[in-house]
């Protein structure tokens, strides 16, 4: 097997071989040959040194970035019938999706245009694709979290389901969350999306995309937690006690991640303050 390096230097001859006129596919098949698809798990490693051997390249004059960027905008565009979720043809968005991030993490001035693209690529069907918009974004966290956080909270703002899951699921990456700011601004990106969850009607709660969401809010929160306890589990009892299935089941699905062992005191607490159906009951009663 291929070290990092070494496999990040053959994607550069064979990027380099396209820029200077030759057909995409000599590339394109090396990376369905290697990407392990059709499988559980994806090559990551193989898409990760892709996107690095982007960021090298679109730091260098004597790169034909043009060439390169009408390259990644196709493999993006790649719609679901031509690179199914499973198939080796899906690797080719998602490394053009997880390359948005390092251009605009290599090419600041490109930052504006990269975002852009990954606010329309957050919305792909392919949870494959999804996957790499996050992945992408923590790159560019990495870089400039407070941009790129206030980006965040921009989608958030949107209401749009698949973009919120991107934002919760790309803040939730525990060595972005060293710094006390960054975890506390993680927990507003939390809070903000549980709460624009919380609108969703139950007819709402039914659609595909919004279960993402749920599904998605079932760990992030408990990553940020363990960045910054007390904010987040203060955060978390205040959810436990909202008469609201959903929400309940979100706080009950973190409380079960291992990364929250530590404060066991506080999830007695959290145990404590979660509703129960049986409380809508009783007020009901008197």
């Amino acid at each position: 097997m291929a070290t990092s390096s070494a496999e990040r230097g053959e994607i550069r001859v064979i990027l380099a071989a396209y820029l200077d006129g030759q057909p995409y596919d000599g590339l394109a098949y090396y990376l369905m040959e290697k990407s392990n698809l059709p499988g559980p798990r994806m090559n990551l490693g193989l898409a990760n040194n892709f996107a690095d051997a982007v960021g090298e390249l679109v730091s260098e004059p004597q790169t034909r970035v043009e060439r390169l960027e009408m390259l990644l905008d196709t493999w993006a565009r790649l719609p679901v019938d031509q690179a199914p979720v499973n198939h080796p043809r899906v690797i080719l968005p998602c490394v053009a999706v997880l390359s948005y991030g390092q251009a605009a993490v290599s090419r600041p001035e490109w930052w504006d245009d990269e975002i852009a693209k990954l606010e329309r690529a957050a919305t792909d069907p392919r949870w494959r694709v999804r996957e790499m918009v996050a992945a992408a974004l923590q790159r560019m966290l990495a870089a400039d979290w407070t941009r790129t956080c206030g980006a965040l909270m921009s989608w958030i703002a949107c209401g749009e389901p698949l973009r919120i899951r991107a934002a919760v699921a790309a803040v939730a990456e525990p060595g972005l969350l060293a710094d006390k700011q960054r975890a506390e601004d993680a927990l507003a990106v939390q809070a903000e999306a549980v709460n624009q969850f919380i609108h969703f009607s139950p007819e709402q709660r039914r659609d595909e995309n919004v279960r993402a969401l749920r599904q998605a809010l079932g760990y992030t929160l408990s990553v940020v937690t363990a960045a910054s306890p007390e904010t987040g589990f203060h955060l978390m009892e205040e959810l436990a006690a909202l008469p609201d299935p959903d929400i309940v089941w979100i706080v009950r699905e973190n409380m079960k991640k291992k990364r929250l062992e530590p404060w066991q005191d506080r999830l007695t607490t959290l145990e404590t303050a979660l509703f129960r159906p049986e409380q809508a009951d009783a007020q009901d009663d008197e």
